[in-house]
């Protein structure tokens, strides 16, 4: 008999990220015949055996159930995170792991960038990837996918994201008291601008090496981490929209898009993460680039364009063409490919792209049809619940004693 999976839901995130995927991943679980529930903390109704699935935590282990850290506990955990390995709480883990070597701890990640450090960082830790998923009712209806439909759509490009205020940066930046902090924090993000298949790990060995600082450390890394991305996030993203100015656009994110959304680019207003699909479902062209902080992985955003029907235009890295584009190979070659790639090297070669699949219509069409067919072929969450409950599933049963 398999144990309940309490999927805790009860989270404070940008758009409700992690909230909604609570809920898609309670359907998910259910539909593949699991006993699964929600469950937010409360000190008065904690779960004493099953798996508890959670996603983000704070930096301390007060607050998650006591039977996870009693001896002989029959319950495990599972958190999928969502984000770079840096941005884990990482004192939490080094709790759990003083507690009982994180025996009954799995870690899950869409991330595989930079995953090799958590080796050198948690000796004890037992991790897996597994990429991003979407519920199945974010799918459009298929045969709604029609030349006329498909015509009258309100946008010819749909965006979704945020970016970090300008101000919120320099105040950062302003707090830093040395002045070789922040010309490595510079060096290391002009880098990643200019060439956007370098990952953060490897600018920093640049920057940093260059300057005699031994590289490696997780903590100087992780330290870094947050700011520079901000920076790159922020100059890649806005570039990106200004290059599309003369198409119509529909930009769904944070306020501060507000302020660059000008001409024919337009502000649509915030989505929440449950709402992204139905957003690309505006748009004949999803621009679903990936996260800065990920230079071969990608994130939702992909599936949520495809199930939204969109043709999507996604930014060229490795685990995308390998997961979407049915080759290795850098070019649309693929007549079974459901997305095509630009270079993000020049950022004006996404708009090269969307202003030849709006030239053909067709082309779009077919290709959003492929997409729409991929995502629920291969990308529901369904497809990965799976993979995660025996993921947990490893972890050691406590052995009954010899009386």
């Amino acid at each position: 008999m398999q144990d309940t999976i309490w999927i805790h839901s009860l989270y404070q995130s940008q758009f409700d990220l992690l909230g909604a995927m609570s809920e898609e991943l309670l359907e998910a679980f259910t539909a593949k015949g699991y006993d699964a529930r929600i469950f937010d903390l409360a000190p008065d109704n904690m779960p004493t055996e099953g798996t508890l699935f959670f996603m983000n935590t704070s930096n301390s282990l007060q607050g998650l159930p006591p039977a996870l850290f009693t001896p002989d506990s029959n319950m495990r955990a599972i958190q999928y995170y969502v984000d770079h390995p840096f941005g884990l709480s990482d004192g939490s883990i080094d709790q759990w792991d003083q507690i009982n070597k994180l025996s009954n701890y799995r870690l899950a990640l869409p991330c595989i960038d930079d995953a090799h450090l958590l080796r050198y960082r948690f000796p004890n830790l037992i991790h897996g990837w597994i990429p991003h998923g979407i519920p199945r009712s974010a799918l459009c209806d298929l045969g709604t996918l029609t030349p006329e439909h498909f015509a009258n759509r309100e946008f010819d490009v749909v965006v979704t994201s945020s970016v970090r205020p300008q101000e919120e940066i320099d105040e950062a930046i302003a707090e830093i008291k040395d002045p070789g902090m922040v010309q490595l924090i510079n060096s290391i993000a002009n880098m990643m601008i200019r060439d956007p298949q370098l990952g953060y790990v490897a600018a920093c060995d640049l920057a940093l090496g260059t300057k005699g600082i031994i590289t490696g450390k997780w903590i100087t890394q992780r330290h870094l981490w947050g700011l520079v991305i901000a920076i790159v996030n922020r100059y890649r993203r806005i570039e990106t929209v200004k290059a599309l100015q003369g198409l119509k656009v529909g930009v769904f994110g944070s306020e501060e898009w507000a302020k660059h959304c000008t001409g024919t680019i337009k502000y649509a207003g915030q989505a929440s993460y449950a709402e992204c699909a139905d957003a690309f479902s505006r748009g004949r062209i999803g621009l679903a680039w990936g996260p800065t902080q990920f230079v071969h992985s990608y994130s939702e955003r992909i599936m949520q364009a495809m199930a939204g029907g969109a043709c999507v235009v996604a930014d060229d890295r490795l685990m995308v063409r390998h997961d979407f584009n049915g080759s290795m190979s850098a070019e649309h070659t693929d007549p079974t490919a459901t997305l095509f790639d630009w270079s993000g090297t020049n950022l004006h070669q996404a708009r090269e792209k969307i202003d030849a699949l709006l030239a053909q219509p067709d082309v779009a069409l077919k290709q959003a049809i492929r997409g729409r067919m991929h995502a629920e072929r291969t990308c529901l969450w369904e497809h990965r619940v799976d993979q995660m409950y025996n993921l947990v599933n490893s972890c050691p049963r406590p052995t009954a004693q010899p009386a």
